[in-house]
């Protein structure tokens, strides 16, 4: 009999088995901890699946990024976009398309040349340099919901974009990657659920040469906010596991009992026995008996 492969969060993310797989992924590290690594992970799953990549660099050209992202023995290939060599057309004479243009509209002819295609952004913070962040935002938004794109990689260093434009991003994506700065290197992961689920962790990790997560295990636990209860029958609490949770009795002796029966509650005296309502006024209560609207001409 096989054994059951428990897959961690991060490991699920990076190697495309979360399901549904997060539309909009934001990847961040900072100048203490590259996170370069974990975008090659997740460029190279998705070749692996078959899926086709659009990677618009803005910090290597593609002749450097390709040593590293090999698609000849895949089933996917990569496309690259060039706005790392000549972005603002110093030597060309035009800015490049790609870095000015807003995303859909980069993406869209390949879009529609159809099947899936995973679009890589890499890195937001130069993108930041030569478009608006508003429309930054919307093409990243639009991007997300056009039905051809199987996913988008968002990769930037958090303590580089400005605070506003990361939490926008970070409110769009459904899945988080903030890389950490401890030894070994461990990662912040959030995933939101389509369900309402959000799912909390910190994992340590390890690459191997051929860009696969290896080693993941938690650092602490996985918290789960917004889950509904488990209302299956054989997780319902019993009676006596209710009696022993708590921290006072709620049991009766006997002599408690043989008190509370005899016990009669005003109530039951006064259907048994009569009662009458015995009331003494006070010195301020007004006993004037004339017509208080004789004052009134009615």
């Amino acid at each position: 009999m096989a054994a059951v492969v428990t897959r961690t969060v991060l490991d699920r993310l990076v190697s495309l088995k979360e399901s549904p797989a997060p539309r909009l992924l934001l990847l961040t590290d900072t100048v203490e901890v590259c996170g370069r690594g974990l975008l090659y992970c997740l460029v190279c799953a998705h070749l692996r699946a078959g899926t086709h990549v659009l990677y618009l660099t803005t910090s290597f050209n593609p002749v450097e990024l390709r040593q590293h992202i090999k698609d000849d023995d895949t089933a996917g290939k990569i496309e690259f976009y060039d706005g790392a060599t000549d972005p603002c057309g110093w030597d060309s004479g035009e800015s490049a398309e790609c870095v000015t243009k807003s995303l859909p509209e980069v993406m869209r002819s390949r879009c529609k040349a159809g099947g899936k295609v995973a679009v890589v952004v890499d890195r937001l913070e130069h993108l930041m340099l030569h478009q608006d962040s508003g429309q930054l935002v919307r093409g990243l938004h639009t991007l997300a919901r056009e039905s051809e794109v199987e996913q988008v990689v968002v990769y930037c260093g958090r303590d580089v974009v400005c605070e506003d434009m990361l939490e926008a991003v970070t409110h769009l994506a459904s899945g988080v990657l903030h890389l950490r700065h401890t030894q070994p290197c461990s990662c912040a992961v959030l995933v939101r659920k389509t369900s309402g689920k959000v799912i909390k962790a910190q994992e340590e990790f390890s690459l191997t040469p051929d860009f696969r997560v290896q080693g993941v295990k938690p650092t602490q636990n996985t918290g789960q906010v917004g889950v509904p209860a488990d209302t299956s029958a054989s997780s319902d609490p019993t009676p006596e596991s209710l009696l022993a949770a708590t921290t006072f009795s709620l049991s009766l002796t006997d002599e408690q009992r043989r008190a509370k029966n005899e016990l009669l509650l005003p109530h039951t005296r006064v259907q048994t026995e009569g009662g009458q309502i015995l009331y003494t006024p006070d010195q301020e209560d007004d006993w004037d008996e004339d017509d208080p609207d004789d004052d009134l001409d009615i």
